[in-house]
């Protein structure tokens, strides 16, 4: 038998195949792009936390600064992004030139910042918690240190990741 007939015969019998396949294939196709789409919004989330947590240590970590301050400064970037539901606390509370080390945290609930499929992540969120030095004077910086070790060391204790 000729090729090329064969060729045609065969084709002949498949069709609406390649519909069937796209339908058996395009609900899989659409969950893997969702979940995509959701876990990048998540990472987004988390280097967002990062970063808005790391800026807030940074502008309450100058002489003269208050916890307001970074505050402020970790709401402005958090706003800025359009994040919802945000909550942000500084340790401690009242800064003054004895204070060694700042902690910032900053907790971000991913149902409230999610795009697609909010009720997969109830209850669940995102934080990041920055501990920085202060710019004080020697002594309290020496005193500090070992505070912070200590602190390193039972979070670590914790199973929690640094």
């Amino acid at each position: 038998m000729n090729p090329i007939k064969r060729q045609q015969r065969m084709s002949g019998n498949r069709t609406g195949a390649a519909l069937v396949e796209f339908a058996m294939v395009l609900p899989v196709m659409i969950l893997f792009f969702t979940a995509m789409i959701e876990i990048s919004r998540a990472l987004m989330l988390q280097h967002t936390a990062d970063t808005a947590a790391y800026e807030a240590a940074r502008a309450a970590m100058v002489p003269g600064a208050i916890a307001e301050d970074a505050i402020s400064e970790a709401n402005q970037l958090l706003t800025s992004v359009g994040l919802d539901g945000t909550t942000v606390s500084v340790t401690p509370e009242n800064i003054d030139e004895e204070t060694g080390f700042i902690t910032v945290l900053v907790n971000v609930p991913i149902a409230q910042n999610s795009w697609i499929t909010p009720d997969f992540f109830t209850g669940l969120s995102v934080s990041s918690e920055v501990t920085l030095l202060t710019e004080r004077s020697p002594i309290v910086r020496l005193t500090a240190v070992p505070l912070l070790k200590t602190k390193k060391t039972k979070m670590k204790g914790k199973g929690e990741e640094l």
